[in-house]
């Protein structure tokens, strides 16, 4: 008896141990300062400096962090050079394995693309789609918001935005009609 609590507790130890080093090996270290960005609020140049950043792979756990700090400096300086910018950062972190390309492709989508990257990534079953209704018009509203952010205040694009907003109103009247479709009977 006591050797089988022995060999338990050495069981248990030995699989919290691994675990726990197995946690460690998967959390980022402390952002060192050559991943710091500095503080212009030049557009390019910070473009350049992430893109330059982003070589160390030590500095990949910043991704988040410089896509925030492009967003706000964009806004200080919008227009339609700012879309290439970010198509070309995504392009790289893609390339570099920072993001994978849904990633990359579910960002742009989300700031520049009229159409909703929520809605295009649902399952193909317009009946199956409208179970989770509340959750898809919710990941349209959130996605509409960010299309306000990057076709206004980072491209200065109000035509395109305007696309956007119709493209929203659009889905809702489709998936209305669809839910009519799909529960009437035949």
């Amino acid at each position: 008896m006591k050797n089988s609590i022995r060999k338990l507790f050495a069981a248990s130890t030995t699989a919290l141990l691994m675990a726990g080093l197995g946690a460690c090996s998967q959390t980022p270290t402390q952002v060192s300062q050559q991943c710091e960005l500095s503080e212009t609020s030049n557009v390019d140049r910070l473009f350049a400096e992430v893109g330059e950043k982003l070589q160390d792979r030590s500095c990949h756990y910043s991704y988040p962090r410089y896509r925030d700090q492009l967003l706000s400096a964009a806004k200080g300086s919008p227009g339609p050079d700012n879309e290439a910018r970010f198509a070309g950062l995504l392009r790289d972190t893609i390339d570099q394995g920072v993001i994978s390309k849904r990633q990359g492709q579910a960002l742009f989508s989300q700031y520049f693309d009229p159409e909703f990257y929520v809605v295009k990534d649902e399952a193909r079953s317009s009946c199956s789609s409208l179970r989770q209704k509340d959750k898809l018009y919710a990941g349209m509203r959130s996605e509409l918001a960010f299309k306000r952010e990057g076709m206004l205040e980072i491209l200065n694009d109000k035509q395109r935005f305007r696309e956007a907003q119709q493209h929203f109103t659009d889905l809702q009247l489709v998936l209305d009609a669809v839910e009519v479709a799909c529960t009437q009977d035949v």
